[in-house]
């Protein structure tokens, strides 16, 4: 059993229809599809990518952004945030989260 993990075994595909395989550039559709993309998202954030790796990676993000938006996502997740830090160490929990939230709304204007 290799001791690498999931994302360090990742090969990267260098062109845009290698990039394209491991998802196309297409709106997304469904939850199944939305999983997918934010998957090879976060494996490629957390990569050095050449120009052409940054603007698919680019794209894809704003793929999944838009699915987001349209289905309320990202304010589901923060209210589910929210409820969890109020049960837990509320101070710093929602200290956090005001970040988080000032931080997402200024992106939005």
């Amino acid at each position: 059993m290799s001791s690498k993990t999931h994302t360090d075994s990742f090969e990267l595909p260098a062109t845009i229809s290698g990039l394209w395989a491991l998802h196309p550039l297409a709106p997304i559709a469904d939850s199944g599809s939305y999983d997918a993309a934010s998957d090879v998202c976060a494996r490629l954030a957390v990569r050095r990518l050449s120009a052409v790796q940054k603007e698919y990676f680019r794209e894809l993000t704003a793929l999944v952004e838009d699915y987001e938006d349209r289905h309320g996502l990202l304010e589901k997740t923060e209210q589910a945030l929210r409820k969890l830090a109020a049960r837990g160490s509320a101070k710093k929990g929602l200290a956090i989260l005001d970040k988080l939230d000032a931080a997402f709304h200024r992106a939005k204007s």
